[in-house]
C-alpha cells in the first residue's frame, strides 16, 4: 500500500469515529485533523469536505454490513435459517456502524450529496440476496411455490419489513432484539411455508 494510501485509510479510521460520535453536523475538518495530528491544510489534499470524507466512510460501511451478511447466509444451509440468519447478522452489523445506520433510517438521506444514492444502493445489495433466497427456499421446496409471482415485490418488502422493525426497535431502544427479530422472521417464514405442498 502506497503512502497516500494509508494516510487516507487513517483519516477514514478517525472519521468513522468521529461520526459516530458526534454525527456529520457536528464533525468538522478540524476535529479530524487534530485526531490525526495534522493540519486541516493536509486533509483537503485528499478530501475537499467532511461530507466527501463522510460519503467515503458510509461506502465502507455498506460494504462491510453487506459483506458480513452475505458470508452469514452462505454459511447455513436452509432458505429458512437464510432469512433468519440475514436479519439476525444484519441488525448485530448495523449497531456497530452507526454511521450507515443513520442512512439507513432515513436521516442522512436528504443532508449528503450521494445520500439518495446509497441508501438506494444499499437497498439493492440486500433486495437482490432476500430475492436470492427466496428463490432457493422455492428450488428446495422449503416455500411455497405460489410465492413466484410475487418476486416482483416481494423481496423489497421482505427487506422494506425488517428495516421497519428494526427502526422501531432501535429507537425504543428496546432490549433483545437479536432473540425478537429471530422470532419475527419465524413468524415470516412461516407464512412463506403456508399451504405449500
Amino acid at each position: 500500500m502506497v503512502k497516500e494510501d494509508i494516510f487516507k485509510e487513517d483519516i477514514l479510521r478517525e472519521a468513522q469515529k468521529l461520526f459516530q460520535l458526534y454525527g456529520l453536523k457536528k464533525t468538522t475538518m478540524e476535529d479530524i485533523a487534530k485526531a490525526l495530528g495534522k493540519g486541516k491544510s493536509t486533509l483537503y489534499y485528499y478530501y475537499q469536505s467532511k461530507e466527501q470524507i463522510f460519503e467515503e466512510v458510509l461506502q465502507r460501511e455498506l460494504q462491510e454490513v453487506f459483506r458480513q451478511t452475505q458470508i452469514a447466509v452462505e454459511s447455513v444451509n436452509s432458505a429458512e435459517e437464510k432469512l433468519k440468519v440475514f436479519a439476525v447478522t444484519r441488525i448485530k452489523v448495523l449497531s456497530n456502524m452507526l454511521n450507515l445506520y443513520r442512512l439507513v433510517c432515513g436521516e442522512f438521506v436528504e443532508q449528503i450529496p450521494c445520500g439518495r444514492v446509497l441508501f438506494n444502493e444499499y437497498s439493492q445489495l440486500e433486495t437482490k440476496l432476500i430475492r436470492s433466497i427466496l428463490t432457493y427456499g422455492i428450488e428446495k421446496g422449503e416455500f411455497n411455490r405460489e410465492i413466484e409471482q410475487e418476486m416482483d415485490l416481494l423481496p423489497s418488502v421482505v427487506v422494506s419489513s425488517i428495516r421497519g422493525i428494526e427502526r422501531d426497535f432501535f429507537n425504543d431502544k428496546l432490549v433483545g432484539l437479536e432473540h425478537r427479530i429471530g422470532a419475527i422472521s419465524n413468524l415470516f417464514v412461516n407464512g412463506l411455508k403456508q399451504n405449500s405442498k
